[in-house]
């Protein structure tokens, strides 16, 4: 994985190995209940959903353009909050008593660079092969977001440790709203011209969709 990055500042930009990431993305999908289960039977069954796997493989080798930034953002301590970059509020206690503290708070936007229709067009619209590969592409994000982790964290000074903060865009019943919409893309335009392509609708999803936006704070 090839990266750029300012110790100073805390800005980073990756341009990930793609064939790496879905080497890790594959056995974790291997090891998931679901597939796991399949696999271990052997026979014609094993053998499909091996197949399955390395089609899915093939069309995000295919599609995929991985990219990653990480940029820090001024943040400022309020009451039971914080207000980052000046113009969003995150209601989040805990996060305002790490920044009171000195914590110092960065965004991150990672993505895998295509649509869920490309990938759906790439099958030959084969719904079971397009479920095995929006699995296999969100192993991939988490791939990508555990190699992002880890490059921050070797930025901190020793003893200092890293934080995420998890950016939700939408809520279940009974369930609060912590982010919606406008917040994410108001956090979003803080990249500028670093951004690597991502944008959010009205309702809240990701263009492109397998996408994450997310914070970190350094204590």
């Amino acid at each position: 994985m090839s990266h750029t990055g300012d110790s100073t500042t805390g800005f980073i930009r990756f341009d990930p190995e793609l064939p790496a990431l879905l080497d890790i993305a594959k056995a974790r999908l291997r090891r998931q209940k679901r597939y796991a289960r399949p696999l271990s039977k052997g026979g014609k069954r094993a053998a499909g959903m091996e197949a399955l796997v390395e089609r899915a493989s093939a069309c995000i080798a295919e599609l995929a353009r991985p990219k990653a930034v990480v940029v820090p953002v001024p943040t400022q301590a309020e009451k039971e909050g914080v207000c980052l970059a000046g113009q969003v509020v995150l209601d989040d206690p805990d996060l305002a008593s790490g920044v009171s503290c000195g914590g110092k708070v960065s965004i991150y936007l990672l993505t895998l660079g295509y649509d869920s229709q490309h990938a759906l067009d790439w099958l030959e619209r084969d719904y079971v092969a397009h479920h095995v590969q929006s699995d296999l592409a969100s192993e991939v994000l988490f791939a990508l977001g555990r190699q992002v982790y880890d490059a921050q964290r070797a930025q901190l000074p020793a003893g200092a440790r890293l934080k995420r903060i998890s950016v939700q865009t939408d809520t279940l019943c009974g369930q609060r709203l912590v982010w919606d919409a406008p917040k994410v893309q108001a956090l979003i335009e803080v990249f500028g011209n670093d951004n690597p392509g991502i944008s959010v609708t009205d309702t809240g999803c990701f263009q492109p969709l397998h996408s994450i936006i997310g914070l970190t704070i350094a204590l």
